[in-house]
């Protein structure tokens, strides 16, 4: 959320606690009740979405810091096998296709990374296990670089998921605002006024609660809670 609508969910806060704990008058205007209740539903909803919203991705861009590191450490070290293997026989074709120096993959973005890795499984499974073994390199250590290449193209995918959900939650937190603003300017505003007769203490806090304070970087202002959501 942007600081005018934490603002904003502030008042709607102080609206509904000051509403319920007065129940004696709430209930003389059940219409009015009815409002602050279903402004209580869309707080706590708020409240509920904005923790996800607010939580970064850190977590899963550290371990896909982790992952990306080991595949560009396994990238270079069967690569460079498949290299050796090729010199060995030759063939200045299949250098070429798994020349990965440590200087080149380290420039590689994500999707560069995938492909070379890619290309490097097929290339290192198309080699004898015998020959193989001579680089230094076995086929179970080919089975693992391609287990940690699947997961690195799966943990992309998951930002991707995650950035994705957070616009979803974005929009819903809008559309929650927009409902709590119709629910003030056209139930709670258009009965609150009885209160000034009915129950003058209770109108008076009321009041002041819904004024939203809103502090931007230097002077504090008092906004209309009914103003749009930015």
């Amino acid at each position: 959320m942007n600081d005018y609508q934490k603002a904003i969910l502030k008042s709607h806060e102080q609206v509904v606690t000051i509403a319920k704990s007065k129940p004696e008058i709430l209930m003389t205007i059940p219409y009015f009740e009815d409002g602050v209740n279903k402004m209580a539903e869309i707080v706590i909803e708020i409240k509920d979405l904005s923790v996800i919203q607010d939580r970064d991705l850190t977590g899963i861009t550290e371990d896909k810091t982790d992952l990306h590191n080991e595949v560009i450490d396994s990238l270079i070290e069967i690569s460079g096998a498949v290299h050796a293997y090729a010199g060995k026989q030759g063939n200045k074709t299949l250098q070429a296709l798994v020349n990965y120096k440590p200087s080149k993959v380290a420039h590689m973005d994500a999707h560069e990374l995938i492909d070379a890795c890619s290309n490097t499984v097929v290339e290192a499974r198309k080699i004898p296990e015998a020959d193989l073994a001579e680089t230094g390199i076995t086929s179970a250590e080919i089975t693992e670089f391609d287990s940690i290449l699947t997961r690195l193209k799966g943990s992309t995918g998951l930002r991707r998921t995650a950035v994705i959900d957070k616009k979803d939650i974005t929009r819903r937190i809008a559309q929650l605002f927009a409902a709590a603003a119709d629910i003030k300017k056209n139930t709670l505003e258009r009965l609150a006024p009885q209160f000034q007769r009915k129950a003058p203490e209770f109108y008076n806090t009321y009041k002041d609660a819904a004024n939203v304070i809103y502090h931007r970087s230097a002077p504090q202002k008092t906004l209309d809670l009914n103003a749009p959501t930015v």
